[in-house]
């Protein structure tokens, strides 16, 4: 009688580290944008945005917000004795939701101006809006099917 051998059950594949950008670049660690008024730039930031701050440094004018794990979104108080040039184009820093509509309404309804929201179908819905010093920054929601 030939007895068979169990067969061998296969272990779970091991997670992958996520792929490196580059040799020389790991991830993306922080966007920022220069501020005129750098109280009012903190308030909006923390309080109309909600942002949570996670450093500080007043005496030099630099601020981060977001989560400790992910990239953050940083202002950086402007100290050129010239003004703080117009902002034409640069940098989007674009947020996440779960709805574009309501959130656009909540920034309306605390004195923020937004534009009207952009879509594409199926995949993502766009609302974009400017700081006080007329920095752009978008929200976005996904419609791509789960």
């Amino acid at each position: 009688m030939v007895t068979k051998k169990p067969k061998a059950k296969r272990a779970a594949p091991k997670p992958k580290a996520p792929a490196a950008w580059s040799p020389e670049i790991r991830g993306l660690n922080v966007v920022w944008y220069y501020v005129s008024d750098w109280a009012r730039a903190k308030k909006f930031y923390g309080e109309t945005l909600g942002l949570p701050t996670q450093f500080v440094a007043d005496e030099v004018g630099w601020c981060e917000f977001g989560n400790h794990d992910l990239p953050h979104l940083a202002i950086s108080k402007w100290v050129d004795a010239n003004p703080l040039p117009a902002q034409t184009g640069g940098a989007i820093a674009t947020f996440t939701c779960d709805d574009v509509r309501a959130a656009r309404a909540r920034l309306i309804a605390k004195g923020v101006s937004c534009e009207e929201i952009d879509e594409i179908p199926g995949f993502v819905r766009l609302c974009t809006f400017r700081d006080p010093d007329g920095n752009r920054l978008q929200l976005a929601e996904s419609l791509a099917p789960m």
